[in-house]
């Protein structure tokens, strides 16, 4: 009877529902997130943590996302790939493992030990946690050299209208937004402009596009 209630315990520990996944999945996106906007507002000399709200850090992830829309295509695209690889992979080990040399020694055991690790059941997603780390950074790290670089040159084209409560309309280069802020650049100015869009800013119009940036 003890022993019983002594596996039952353990598996309850050792399993987690899809709820707890997803947590922990959100979990991880949320770090991310917060990460990418760090380093991609840090980059461009400001401390974003001073404009953003609860809402704002709780949504970050779909924020970097939607903001690329390269992101969701890579994501779309790499994860089935990921997928079907380590399947192949599986397959094609099975194959080599029906082979006369490699049913002893120590052909064998290595051979043995990555079977071992692709039949996990969720063998794959460390590689997909690393795929996702590697694309919140490298978009951030990319954005914010990119963005600093333009800044500091001048060469970029305008893409919006603001239009103030005052009657003021500026037209300005967006360089990302939250529900509290707007980020942008202006004219014969090498830093960050920032606006709070309460009280401030009745419009954001955006302009036609232009020619290529140089």
């Amino acid at each position: 009877m003890e022993t019983t209630k002594i596996e039952t315990t353990k598996q309850s520990v050792t399993k987690y529902s899809i709820q707890d996944y997803m947590s922990i999945g959100y979990l991880f996106l949320l770090v991310l997130g917060v990460a990418n906007q760090a380093i991609f507002y840090g980059l461009l000399g400001v401390n974003i943590f001073e404009y953003t709200s609860v809402l704002d850090v709780l949504l970050s992830p779909l924020a970097v996302i939607s903001s690329h829309w390269l992101m969701p295509v890579i994501l779309a695209v790499l994860i089935p790939l990921m997928i079907g690889y380590f399947k192949l992979l599986q397959w094609y080990y099975v194959k080599l493992s029906r082979k006369e040399k490699y049913q002893s020694g120590k052909k064998k055991e290595k051979l043995d030990k990555v079977l071992k690790s692709l039949n996990k059941k969720y063998a794959v997603i460390p590689f997909i946690l690393m795929m996702l780390i590697c694309m919140f950074l490298g978009f951030g790290l990319g954005g914010g050299y990119k963005s600093k670089e333009k800044l500091e040159t001048q060469k970029y084209n305008y893409t919006h209208q603001i239009v103030y409560e005052d009657g003021e309309a500026k037209e300005v280069r967006i360089l990302g937004k939250n529900s509290l802020y707007v980020f942008y650049a202006t004219k014969d100015n090498n830093e960050v402009q920032i606006s709070p869009v309460e009280g401030n800013i009745k419009t954001i119009k955006k302009l036609p596009s232009k020619d290529k940036e140089e």
